[in-house]
């Protein structure tokens, strides 16, 4: 029988192929049963919209769950997909969907219409839930997209949304989001200048890298073509990130069936992972702050010339003070960005990163006016000093002569190192 390639990487997972996050499904789920919101705040394709699905579906609830949740009704809604709503009645309208099939709850759904969906008429709606031992759990993806949606984004549905999930007991939220609920305060503060922030009602859970047993449970899938090596080769360059993760595991398989062995095997796996992975990286640096983007460049660059057999750590002193940078130090290490090595020093955890900033670094860097005009539009310039800047600009001079093809050099570094490492 042929083997087909099992890993999944282009779309979110069914809730029959998910797995893996044990100990988050746990943590949310019992804040869901004992009627606590939930905020799963993860960095792009950390997996939020497949854990979202899984727990939107009755099989897998009633699976690991059995019935702890009968009395619950489910409503998934994803943000991205519902643009073109820009009132809260027509959201409210959607949101209820999974309801509106209810015989008993049809006359009070009538009422809602007819009052537009108005706060206090689904206050009243969902106390009247709480009444019956009946709760909705609204699953809102990509909730910060929320704050492009010139309805939505008011003072009256956050507000709503807010004491609803506080005071109606018959509501509860689980919401998606890329920024941490300290971000949306401040971002929805101009609307809501003196009230309580928004969002001070949800319990924060972190969504971050796969564990070491999930990770081996994922890589099971492939344990009839993937060796012990091919897993320390995908825990390297994905640090086990589940897109990354499942997307260098299902290259390596592709080349397998290609008849590739060794350093050509490595190879080709990692230039595949590379043109698979560049937007997700992309969408990633345009996601961080400017000082994770000033955390990962400086310690990329001293960490690269470490991996061509040099050790000119001219930025060492740069990563060394990064005591004010905690709070983002924190978020790149949960989000599996970053790590301490054996010798206590951050490193990227991902070399496929250092692949991508490689490149990127190699196209805007060719001397100094270039490199400070690359500072400038990362957004870094207010948070270097002079002395930093030039620290910088000497590490990535020294970095260019170093890898003369870019992100190629690294992936050919690599991949002798694992192809040689079958021979031994």
């Amino acid at each position: 029988m042929t083997l087909l390639n099992p890993f999944i990487y282009s779309r979110s997972l069914a809730p029959a192929e998910f797995e893996g996050r044990r100990l988050e499904l746990k943590k949310i789920m019992g804040r869901l049963a004992t009627g606590q919101s939930v905020a799963v705040i993860g960095q792009p394709n950390i997996g939020k919209t497949s854990l979202l699905g899984f727990i939107n579906d009755n099989n897998a609830r009633q699976l690991h769950f059995e019935d702890q949740f009968d009395q619950h009704s489910f409503s998934f809604v994803d943000i991205l997909a519902i643009q073109n709503i820009q009132s809260p009645k027509d959201f409210w309208k959607h949101a209820l969907q999974p309801l509106m099939n209810e015989a008993n709850l049809a006359p009070m759904l009538e009422q809602l219409e007819k009052s537009n969906f108005d706060n206090p008429a689904l206050e009243s709606f969902f106390k009247y839930l709480h009444s019956s031992n009946r709760h909705l759990v609204l699953l809102l993806d990509e909730f910060d997209t929320l704050l492009s949606n010139r309805g939505l984004n008011t003072p009256e549905f956050y507000g709503g949304l807010r004491t609803l999930a506080s005071r109606s007991g018959g509501l509860v939220l689980v919401i998606a989001a890329r920024k941490p609920l300290e971000i949306l305060n401040q971002l929805t503060q101009e609307i809501n200048p003196h009230g309580s922030p928004y969002f001070n009602v949800f319990v924060e859970i972190q969504l971050g890298v796969l564990k070491n047993d999930a990770f081996d449970t994922l890589l099971k899938r492939g344990e009839n073509v993937l060796s012990a090596n091919d897993r320390e080769y995908i825990l390297r360059v994905s640090g086990r990130h589940p897109f990354l993760t499942q997307t260098a595991a299902a290259m390596l398989w592709d080349t397998y069936d290609e008849g590739l062995s060794g350093t050509d095997l490595y190879r080709s796996a990692s230039q595949n992972l590379y043109r698979q992975s560049r937007q997700h990286f992309a969408d990633t640096w345009n996601f961080w702050t400017n000082a994770m983007r000033k955390a990962v460049t400086a310690i990329a660059l001293a960490q690269i010339p470490s991996l061509l057999a040099e050790h000119r750590f001219k930025v060492r002193e740069l990563v060394e003070d990064f005591d004010d940078f905690s709070p983002e130090l924190d978020t790149l290490q949960v989000s599996g960005i970053l790590m301490k090595n054996e010798n206590d020093e951050w490193i990227v955890a991902q070399d496929a990163l250092l692949w991508w900033l490689a490149d990127e670094l190699r196209r805007n860097v060719r001397d100094d006016p270039s490199f400070g005009d690359w500072i400038r539009a990362q957004e870094m310039d207010n948070l270097l000093t002079k002395r930093d800047k030039e620290r910088l600009g000497a590490a990535a001079n020294s970095m260019l002569a170093l890898l003369g093809k870019g992100s190629a050099t690294l992936i050919e570094t690599l991949a002798k190192g694992f192809g040689e490492s079958v021979l031994k």
